[in-house]
């Protein structure tokens, strides 16, 4: 069997630096599909059989041989197993494993690719939803866009391609009233993440759109998904008044934006809201000669 061994471009390409995200990014991580033989279809047991000790040997607190059978295990194309090893990194564990975000979003998007490369009909939705919560949560907490961009566009792709494939009727043709809930709440992670890319690229019509779709996907019982559909409800909020409804030239001065920068910049008066302006004082103006009479 073919297999990678994630921890050498790991090791070689992050540096350890406590909770900051490290670069080069994980797309450098070479991922090479497994290739299963015909001689080896036990394949699937054995990792599953190894997943089970695994878990026993941190039922026993053995955790630096829980992380050594768990690098064992993604070696042979474990999703799981590199989902685990993206909490371990996201979390830490205790002295044996320091936290470190760029490893776990590293792990994590290997198991998305791993699952990737199987039909959508058999994904587990659990194990999806665990991965893309981790994601979320250091998408949220702990990246930065300008500093950590590629690695940001990274996870961003990977979650798109989710996002699309989920859409597939294929993906709930069977799945069960809980798979269909998690599923509702992988989307609403996703397009919350969206939103926030889009927001911190000040495109606030498209960041709009993505948290109104995270709005409308509504609760789905899983409690971090459900507390960002309310939190996509007060981004709704705030970014409404950004987003131009009136002709996008200054009522006062007559100015016309040449970019984009300029174009968000507009402010747009809070009294009558159909009238752009370029500067404080042009909004002022605007107030003084229109509603302050």
């Amino acid at each position: 069997m073919a297999c990678f061994n994630p921890l050498v471009p790991l090791k070689k390409f992050f540096r350890r630096n406590d909770v900051k995200i490290s670069k080069p990014k994980p797309t450098a991580l070479p991922l090479i599909p497994p290739d299963f033989d015909d001689e080896e279809t036990n394949t699937t047991e054995k990792v599953s059989k190894m997943l089970m000790k695994a878990d026993e040997l941190l039922l026993n607190h053995k955790y630096k041989e829980y992380v050594e059978l768990l690098e064992q295990i993604v070696q042979m194309g474990s999703a799981k197993a590199a989902a685990k090893l993206g909490v371990v990194h996201h979390t830490g564990l205790m002295s044996i494993v320091p936290q470190d975000y760029a490893i776990a979003c590293a792990y994590y998007f290997n198991a998305l690719k791993f699952i990737y490369m199987i039909s959508c009909n058999q994904w587990e939705m659990k194990l999806l939803l665990d991965i893309i919560a981790g994601l979320s949560d250091i998408y949220r907490f702990h990246m930065n866009r300008e500093r950590d961009r590629e690695i940001w566009d990274s996870g961003i792709n990977a979650m798109e391609h989710i996002h699309q494939i989920l859409q597939d009727p294929l993906c709930t043709k069977f799945l069960t009233h809980q798979d269909i809930q998690k599923r509702r709440a992988v989307r609403v992670h996703i397009t919350y993440v969206l939103g926030l890319t889009a927001e911190a690229d000040k495109d606030y019509s498209q960041a709009l759109e993505y948290f109104t779709m995270c709005k409308r996907f509504g609760e789905s019982g899983f409690a971090t998904a459900d507390k960002l559909v309310k939190k996509a409800q007060s981004k709704i909020k705030s970014l409404e008044p950004r987003v131009p409804r009136v002709k996008p030239i200054c009522v006062e001065c007559g100015h016309e934006p040449e970019n984009k920068t300029e174009l968000w910049a507009l402010l747009v008066c809070p009294k009558c809201l159909s009238a752009a302006c370029c500067s404080s004082q042009c909004l002022q103006n605007h107030r003084n000669s229109k509603h302050e009479k």
